[in-house]
């Protein structure tokens, strides 16, 4: 028999990760493979018949002392696979080595294994659309919190500072604690218009548009964000021209242009100036065949950021999780205090507001299951950090999936929207994260409890490790 290697081939959307090569290199596969792409299923056969060159006949080599093999959990790969029993995941140098079954992979000499019968390794998550409020120490305690829930790679979206910025990247290159960061700096909207009071670009020249996108270009920023939406008053929206010159600039310089919008004719006019990544929902008019037409067309990858809407009201109709450790650790002191109040509670459950925002919510989750139905991309992202700090950091990217079940779609295509489409959404298709297969980054989550059985097991983690190493959560966010 032909001794087990480990080959990696990616072609039409189908990803192979364990091969048995035989002594004259021929093999005969078949493989059925259901994937997920922004909601759509497709099952396809591949048959492949051919000279497999470039298979060792040598059994897996010795490893470092860092090499870790987790054996005997059910394995979530962030795909849309099926989930694998009883599997195994190598990791070494900070990646993925092997993955597989317990009967048909061999493990490495030397390496440590952890035996997690019981358990379920899934990727790391993906927050695609997060705020960091207040001073640096108190931003650092922020990324701890996101990474201690899971968390492994989150975008800063519209709200960093030159000083914020260069934290993100710090966290990114690995100097401090905290997810793999993106950031948008500081984004675009107009004088006086959305979103109030925050000190973000409000240029009243193309020029000065254009001008302030080549500063963020030299902070080192990722992307660019711009706010199209109304203020209450009229003509309170950052005008088509404008928006048109920022994305130019964007693109011009290798930076990716994302919008906030709510309507459908924003969202027409960002795509026609090349826009493909989108804020939050669509809520001013039904989603008509040409519009679902277009965003399958274009490319469209869509953060809803539900969790921020029903955090308006949440916490005041579940009183009870305010006593939860691990929500207390992670909420905001201001927030938590403000959501202890019984006063305050009552005061969000009679007012006139509530049914508004509930039935903002419903749009916005119908919105979710049309487009994911109709095969649009959709990734997690929560507004966490957004003024009044009501979605916890970390917390709020498990919520975003559990709202995403409620809405109609599979835990399965929960977990692709939070690991695989938001690393493809983040690092333009390009993701060497968000999957556990070989070759990618080691960010994964070991949970004690099946998420496709019930989505909230995301929640109950057992160990996170992110670049092959292990996070000691303790030491990062005491839970009492």
């Amino acid at each position: 028999m032909g001794r087990r290697t480990t080959c990696r081939f990616c072609f039409t959307g189908v990803r192979f990760v364990t091969w048995t090569c035989v002594p004259t290199r021929m093999l005969e596969i078949v493989k059925k493979v259901g994937t997920f792409r922004g909601g759509s299923s497709r099952v396809i056969w591949v048959w492949l018949l051919a000279t497999v060159a470039g298979c060792g006949e040598d059994p897996l080599p010795v490893v470092g002392s860092d090499a870790v093999a987790i054996v005997g959990a059910t394995l979530i790969d962030g795909t849309g696979v099926a989930s694998i029993s009883d599997a195994v995941v190598v990791i070494a140098d900070g990646r993925i080595q092997a993955v597989g079954t317990r009967a048909n992979t061999e493990l490495p000499k030397g390496v440590e294994v952890i035996e997690a019968v019981g358990q379920t390794v899934m990727p790391g998550l993906v927050e695609t659309h997060a705020h960091y409020q207040g001073e640096i120490d108190r931003v650092e305690w922020q990324y701890r919190k996101q990474l201690y829930l899971g968390v492994t790679t989150s975008r800063s979206i519209g709200t960093d500072t030159a000083e914020k910025v260069a934290r993100a990247l710090d966290a990114r290159n690995g100097q401090i604690p905290g997810p793999r960061m993106y950031t948008a700096g500081l984004g675009f909207s107009v004088p006086d218009g959305f979103p109030p009071g925050l000190p973000v670009n409000r240029p009243v020249t193309e020029e000065e548009a254009r001008s302030l996108v080549g500063d963020l270009a030299d902070q080192g920023v990722h992307f660019i964000k711009i706010w199209v939406n109304d203020m209450p008053e009229p003509g309170l929206k950052i005008p088509r021209e404008m928006r048109r010159a920022i994305v130019d600039e964007a693109l011009q310089r290798n930076l990716i242009p994302v919008g906030h919008v709510i309507a459908e004719a924003d969202l027409r006019q960002l795509v026609e100036t090349g826009v493909r990544d989108f804020l939050h929902t669509i809520v001013d008019t039904e989603i008509k065949p040409d519009l679902l037409q277009l965003m399958i067309d274009t490319g469209l990858t869509f953060s809803p950021t539900l969790t921020n809407i029903e955090a308006n009201w949440y916490w005041a109709e579940h009183p009870e999780l305010l006593d939860d450790p691990q929500i207390r650790a992670v909420f905001e002191p201001e927030a938590l205090e403000r959501w202890n109040d019984p006063a305050y509670r009552e005061n969000v459950l009679t007012s006139d507001g509530l049914a508004e925002g509930k039935e903002r919510l419903r749009e916005s989750m119908a919105f979710l299951k049309t487009v994911v139905d109709a095969g649009v991309s959709v990734a997690t992202g929560t507004d966490s950090g957004a003024p009044g700090w009501d979605v916890p950091m970390g917390w709020g990217t498990h919520r975003e999936m559990q709202l995403y079940v409620e809405a109609g779609l599979t835990p399965m295509q929960a977990i692709v929207a939070a690991t695989r489409i938001g690393a493809d959404l983040l690092s333009q298709g390009t993701a060497d994260y968000g999957t556990l297969e070989p070759g990618n980054r080691a960010d994964l989550i070991i949970l004690n409890a099946d998420p496709l059985g019930d989505i909230a097991n995301t929640l109950d983690i057992d160990r996170v490790m992110q670049g092959g190493e292990w996070i000691d959560r303790v030491a990062l966010m005491p839970v009492q």
